[in-house]
C-alpha cells in the first residue's frame, strides 16, 4: 500500500515500526550471522542469508502482528533460508560432473610421448589424415569400419594412415 494512503497515526506506527526493525538489525546482526555461519560453513553464504532474512521481515512488516516477535521471525528465516542453501548444494553436488575418476584400465596413449605434443602433432595433419590416424589408431576401428565412416574405400584408409603415420613420425622427431 501507497505511503500517501496511509493515515497520519498509520504512517507513524509504520516509521516507528521501521526504527525497532532497524534497531533490531544492530542488536543481533552478529548473533544471526554466526548462526548461519554454523549451519552453512561459508561466510559469503551466511551473510546474504541474514540480510535475505532482515530483508523479508522488513518487506512483511505490515503484517507483522506482534513486533516482540520479529527475532524468533527471524531466526526461523535464518534457519530456513540456510536449509534452502544446504538443500541446493546437495543436489548441486549429486549432479556436478566427477571431475577426477580413476580409470578401469592405465591410459597408455601417450607411451613416452607427452599427450600435448601428440595433440600439437595431430592438428597439423590434412583433415583426411587426421581423421583416419584417429579413427583406426586411437578409436581401434577396423579398416572397413573407418571406411565406412569417413565415406571412403579400404584402399583409401591405408593410405590417410601410412601417410598420417609418417608425418606423425617426422613431426614428433621435430619436438623430441
Amino acid at each position: 500500500m501507497p505511503a500517501t494512503a496511509w493515515t497520519d497515526g498509520g504512517l507513524a506506527a509504520m516509521d516507528d515500526l521501521t526504527a525497532r526493525l532497524t534497531e533490531l538489525y544492530q542488536e543481533n546482526y552478529r548473533q544471526l550471522l554466526r548462526i548461519a555461519v554454523l549451519l552453512v560453513d561459508d561466510r559469503a553464504s551466511a551473510e546474504d542469508i541474514v540480510q535475505d532474512a532482515f530483508v523479508r521481515v522488513f518487506d512483511s512488516r505490515s503484517r507483522l502482528r506482534d513486533p516482540d516477535k520479529a527475532l524468533a521471525f527471524l531466526r526461523q528465516a535464518v534457519l530456513n533460508r540456510a536449509r534452502s542453501i544446504l538443500r541446493r548444494r546437495m543436489v548441486a553436488k549429486k549432479y556436478q560432473p566427477r571431475l577426477a575418476t580413476s580409470d578401469s584400465q592405465p591410459d597408455d596413449t601417450g607411451r613416452g610421448v607427452d599427450r600435448a605434443v601428440l595433440a600439437a602433432a595431430l592438428a597439423r595433419l590434412p583433415r583426411r589424415q587426421r581423421e583416419a590416424v584417429v579413427l583406426r589408431y586411437y578409436a581401434d576401428l577396423s579398416e572397413a569400419r573407418t571406411a565406412e565412416l569417413m565415406g571412403c574405400s579400404q584402399g583409401a584408409v591405408k593410405s590417410y594412415c601410412s601417410r598420417g603415420v609418417a608425418r606423425l613420425s617426422d613431426l614428433l622427431r621435430e619436438r623430441v
